[in-house]
């Protein structure tokens, strides 16, 4: 078992040609992008040639003749007609977002300045910024009004997941929220009276021409009044961003984004969403982002800045921006810690090294002080490039490694000495490769690809394109895994899935007429094959005990079924026959063999001379050569007729085995993060623990050695360890560690941003559940796109030509994220008290308290803790004694003070003074308290409306805790007459199929305890959920989500009520890993029904009953949508009530 995570890292590169970016002029449909030449394949090929003083412009925001935008990561102000522009921040933290007041004064913005995203101001002609908000959500600032107040998007006030719009005032600090709930982004009227606002609108995804449930819409609020919010202009495309202005006619006017012509263009309409007019008409470039002074707009497009008069008829102008300045992120550096980018650890056959895998670089190293040597890449390439997969060749010389440095992985070769170039092995790959195998003769690799194929290439061949061949081809699965060779180099032995696809079956390819057999049925699963070094034994494990753990039977508290643990043993097949399995018990007949052996050998000592007695000895002889075992230059072949019968069961208990190698004495079998051991004997049962806290291990071909990998402590690299084989680690591990954390790797971040580019392309193109990627040319748009990679300056720019390379492909889960980001010194984090504060003048006032289940005091926030008896309206005037009036929040008085005590001085409502003592918690699970505040408010409002007869379950996702609330939920009410399964704001996961095969249980039949005050039948199915059921969606209900609404709407268990959801039905494995660890999602699984049409994908699951809940009543508390499923739920109890049967007449004995 090579150490390697191959499922987490994907690498690729390619380097770039000068390619064309066009884009069609409003008035003169000329290209404002500019044009080159096509993308070239290949380490030939050269980036575009770029100013060194241009960088990648986004998020503009202007006033009069000051435009402040992003750039490298930080705030940049430069004249409103271009220029050299001059750097406003240099913190290292990101800071985006930026907006300008009326005057000019103020620069307000999202910062990162302390590990969290909040709003900042600071002077226009420069300065300290100053920290507005702690929310340290997702916070993003949309304008400055004319009252001097920030505009932002922040948590909602009520704990409903999702966002809503607040006003922070710049001058005084005070706060308050806007009564409009599903708010992304919004803008206000001079006067302040009108609120023009985006409801919903994809927040991580990347889809152009989105059509889905969370449709952005442009809606309009009186906030002088009481009304309710309303649309502005009707739906039918995303609308975003609204800007509003007066023409030059004197009429108000809201300008904004849309779609609606298939590319992000501006629009505008009056303040009444009459006379809509298109001002933009740029074709396959979307506008990312707008903002306006007066009718003057300027606007993001690729990597430019452009400006345009929305009440002139002038075409719009690319603003000439240079940099001033050092392009410091753009610099060689040094990565020091290599641990934070480890993907793979391979051993030597010799036991005498490892290779390590991180950030795509290569090295090598043994124990000790012995020299780490770093492998080279090909002369002229610099940085560009990425390694993963790796293995030693069969001598321990030479590394092979899969690495992409001629545009597609490839088999490279690199001596393991650090000396010499690489030099490529294999060509013409269509999708990636991996999972390399050298065969221990030297003569083969084994690897497979994306595609599900498995290869052979020839090593003597001396034609690169002629030296590989395809050997096999999984239909069903991801292809070959465990690969895993016989001691000469004549079989490979792997598992794959055949004509079952949840189970991988043992598989077995002769090289010599290049046959796969199958070494079994597809009725267990298989994996881990590993032959014994004398070539007689295949050994493996597979999945075929089914003892019951846990559940005894169908009945007792939250009973989902039978959970078989510990299911996997170890198996051998003899690959020759007539051989004696090498744990059978000791019997007579073998003890009869061994007394004709030592008979034999008394006879050569006594050296008979007589030929009928020289005879018999030479006969015996041969009878004793015959059984024992071949010498290794004379292995016997396998015998592949029976094979698969030659099944025997090595005598261990089943346990919750993963990884199995085997040497001439022992089997080495893990268990979680145990390494066991098994000596291999006649009548060995004995496993025992070989170490402890093993992550992954791997034993050298030569048998001698083990590598073993064990997890890091916080903020320490993972411990990596050659050991001798045998029956216990060594107590003295200090020279056999692996001493590698020393290990600095020098990157070149615009060859990286190249590499990563070209790398997130391939992904899409191997991973992408439809081969044909949507119609769409996937060649052209690395060609469109590859140019703004050169304009990039620092990661997070790199991502956003990422996301808008993978937008092309209109499809959901397509998030990208970057991986590593520049950062400020590390300060402590902020800390909360599970509750809603407000400004008092004696201190922080208490106005509610985060509440949750009152039956799980552990899961109660820190003011909520039981015995504290806090009640609501208190005021904190000190924290760990100061002054809780100095400072503009008490976060500031608790930092790095998350999981600590803390003091706090209380003023009661009664006017009692006390200490109290709690323990604030994190951000993040401060943001959980809000949400369960929110949750089982709703859960008191069931339960109080319906009078106990409905229940009420919250699901925030669908992963392995989500189950384990619904088995709470569920299940403790599960006698109630209705229950509401609440997925709104539902991010998804993989559990549906758990939570609708437990709603389709159906009770056929009760049983009838006896009991002397007549105790009520319970049914059969037991905890049958036998009363009506409805499910709550809306726009932001995703994935996994998605797919249970759907399913609950199909299998007519009853209505979804809501509104449309978001519309991400094509599933993914999360797999794709860039060099830094950054992400870029590609979704592979889409869902079709029987007659083969794709269901929910970018349109959503359509309720059974239109609910809405328009944003002023859900910002002041109202649930329409919740309000709807209780009456629903009423009326179809009152019709259709549960029914309890009673018993009929008893049996009696038939009368005689």
């Amino acid at each position: 078992m090579r150490i390697t995570l191959r499922r987490l890292a994907i690498a690729s590169a390619c380097s770039m040609a000068t390619l064309a970016i066009a884009a069609e002029s409003t008035a003169t449909s000329a290209a404002v992008l500019g044009t080159a030449d096509a993308v070239a394949r290949g380490a030939a090929a050269r980036p575009a040639v770029v100013d060194p003083s241009l960088g990648f412009y986004r998020q503009p925001a202007l006033r009069g003749d000051r435009l402040v935008f992003v750039a490298e990561g930080d705030l940049w102000q430069a004249s409103a007609t271009g220029g050299t522009a001059q750097r406003l921040t240099t913190h290292g933290g990101v800071e985006t977002y930026p907006a300008l007041s009326a005057d000019g004064r103020w620069i307000a913005f999202t910062g990162q300045q302390e590990s969290a995203s909040d709003v900042f101001v600071m002077p226009a002609a420069g300065g300290v910024p100053r920290r507005l908000t702690w929310d340290t959500g997702a916070v993003r600032v949309w304008g400055i009004t004319a009252q001097n107040e920030v505009l932002y998007t922040g948590n909602t006030e009520r704990g409903e997941p999702g966002t809503q719009l607040h006003l922070v005032d710049i001058a005084t600090g005070k706060h308050r929220a806007l009564p409009v709930g599903q708010a992304s982004d919004g803008a206000l009227s001079p006067d302040g009276k009108t609120l023009y606002f985006t409801r919903n609108g994809l927040r991580g995804d990347n889809a152009r021409q989105y059509r889905g449930g969370a449709l952005a819409r442009l809606w309009v609020m009186d906030l002088s009044g009481t009304a309710e919010a309303r649309p502005l202009i009707p739906e039918g495309a995303n609308d975003r961003r609204p800007m509003p202005y007066t023409d030059a006619g004197g009429n108000a006017r809201v300008a904004f984004l849309s779609d609606r012509d298939g590319t992000f263009n501006l629009w505008s309409v009056k303040a009444d969403g009459s006379d809509l007019r298109q001002h933009t008409r740029l074709k396959g470039w979307d506008i990312r982002h707008a903002s306006l002074d007066g009718a003057q707009a300027v606007f993001a497009v690729g990597a430019d800045l452009y400006r345009l008069d929305l009440n002139g008829g002038a075409a719009e102008q690319k603003l000439s921006i240079a940099l001033g300045g050092d392009f410091d992120q753009q610099r060689k550096r040094w990565v020091s810690r290599p641990q934070d980018f480890l993907t793979g650890v391979s051993l030597s056959p010799n036991g005498e090294q490892v290779v390590l895998t991180a950030r795509g670089r290569l090295a090598t190293q043994g124990v000790g002080p012995l020299r780490r040597a770093e492998l080279p890449v090909p002369a002229g390439l610099g940085d560009a490039g990425r390694c993963r997969d790796t293995a030693f060749s069969s001598d321990s010389r030479d590394v092979f490694a899969l690495c992409d440095y001629s545009g597609e992985l490839e088999i490279w070769r690199l001596a393991a000495n650090g000396a010499g170039q690489p030099r490529q092995i294999t060509e013409g790959a269509t999708a990636m490769r991996r999972s390399l195998s050298p065969s221990p003769d030297g003569r083969w690799i084994a690897h497979t690809d994306k595609e599900g194929r498995l290869f052979l290439t020839d090593l003597k061949n001396p034609s690169r394109a002629a030296a590989t061949r395809e050997v096999d081809h999984d239909t069903l699965g991801d292809g070959a895994t465990s690969l895993s060779w016989s001691a000469d180099g004549k079989a490979l032995a792997f598992v794959r899935t055949t004509s079952n696809p949840y189970r991988e079956q043992l598989m077995l390819l002769t090289v010599a007429d290049g046959k796969v057999h199958q070494l079994g049925s597809d009725r267990y699963a298989a994996t881990a094959p590993a032959f014994s070094p004398d070539g007689q034994w295949l050994y493996f494990l597979s999945r075929r005990t089914f003892n019951v753990t846990g559940n005894p039977g169908p009945w007792g508290d939250r009973n989902m079924g039978p959970f078989f643990d510990k299911g996997w043993k170890v198996y051998a097949l003899a690959l020759q026959p007539g051989l004696r399995f090498p744990f059978a018990q000791p019997d007579e007949l073998q003890g009869l063999k061994a007394k004709e052996e030592a008979e034999v050998r008394e006879q050569e000592k006594d050296k008979p001379d007589n030929k009928e007695s020289k005879q018999k000895v030479d006969q015996a002889k041969a009878a004793a050569v015959k059984e024992e075992k071949p010498s290794a230059k004379d292995k016997p072949g396998i015998q592949i007729p029976g094979l698969s019968l030659r099944l025997f069961e090595v005598p261990v208990a089943a346990g919750n085995y993963s990884g199995l190698a085997v040497d001439s004495k022992r089997l080495y079998l893990q268990e979680a993060t145990t390494l066991r051991q098994l000596p291999i004997g006649p009548g060995e049962t004995r496993i025992e623990t070989f170490a402890e806290q093993v992550t992954a291990f791997d034993l050298s071909a030569d048998g001698k050695k083990l590598l073993i990998r064990r997890p890091a402590a916080p903020g320490a690299a993972p411990e990596i360890l050659i050991v001798d084989a045998g029956p216990k680690i060594p107590g003295d591990l200090d020279k056999s560690r692996v001493r590698w954390t020393d290990w600095q790797i020098a990157v070149d971040p615009k060859a990286e941003w190249r590499q990563m580019f070209n790398d997130a392309w391939r992904m899409q193109r191997d991973f992408f559940y439809d081969k044909d990627m949507h119609g769409v040319d996937w060649t052209a748009m690395r060609a469109k796109y590859a140019p703004l990679v050169e304009r990039v300056t620092e990661r997070s720019e790199l991502a956003e030509v990422m996301a808008q390379m993978v937008g092309e492909l209109s499809l959901l889960h397509s998030q990208v994220a970057p991986g590593e980001l520049r950062k400020g010194a590390e300060e402590p984090g902020f800390a909360g008290l599970g509750a809603q504060l407000e400004r008092d003048t004696k201190g922080w006032k208490i106005a509610r308290i985060f509440s949750g289940d009152p039956e799980l005091p552990s899961e109660a926030g820190p003011l909520a803790a039981p015995g504290l008896n806090i009640p609501v309206g208190s005021v904190i005037t000190q924290i760990n004694g100061r002054d809780a009036t100095q400072v503009p929040d008490p976060s500031e008085l608790m930092r790095g003070q998350a999981g600590k005590q803390v003091l706090l001085q209380l003023r009661e409502p009664s006017g009692k003074e006390r200490p109290v003592v709690v323990t604030p918690v994190d951000l993040r699970r401060e943001g959980q308290l809000r949400v369960n505040d929110w949750r089982y408010g709703r859960a008191r409002i069931v339960d109080t409306a319906s009078n106990g007869k409905i229940g009420y379950l919250h699901l925030r996702a669908m992963t392995r805790d989500d189950i384990g609330d619904f088995a709470r939920e569920f299940y403790a009410q599960s006698e109630r007459e209705g229950l509401i399964i609440d997925v709104r704001h539902n991010n998804g996961g993989n559990i549906d199929s758990w939570i609708l095969q437990t709603l389709l249980r159906r009770a056929w039949a009760f049983w009838q305890p006896r009991s002397p005050y007549g105790s009520k039948p319970y049914p059969n199915m037991q905890q049958v959920f036998r009363g009506k059921v409805v499910v709550l969606a809306n726009e932001e209900t995703y994935s996994d989500g998605e797919t249970f609404s759907e399913g609950f709407k199909r299998l007519g268990l009853g209505p979804v009520i809501g509104k449309t959801t978001s519309g991400a039905g094509v599933w993914l494995s999360d797999q794709n890993r860039l060099m830094d660890n950054g992400l870029m999602r590609a979704a592979e699984n889409g869902q079709i029904t029987v007659d083969g049409q794709f269901l929910v994908e970018g349109k959503g699951v359509t309720p059974d009953i239109e609910v809405d809940n328009p944003p002023r009543a859900t910002a002041n508390g109202q649930d329409a949508q919740l309000d709807a499923a209780i009456a629903w739920l009423k009326d179809a109890i009152a019709k259709d009530p549960v029914k309890m049967p009673k018993p009929g007449p008893y049996l009696r004995p038939i009368k005689q």
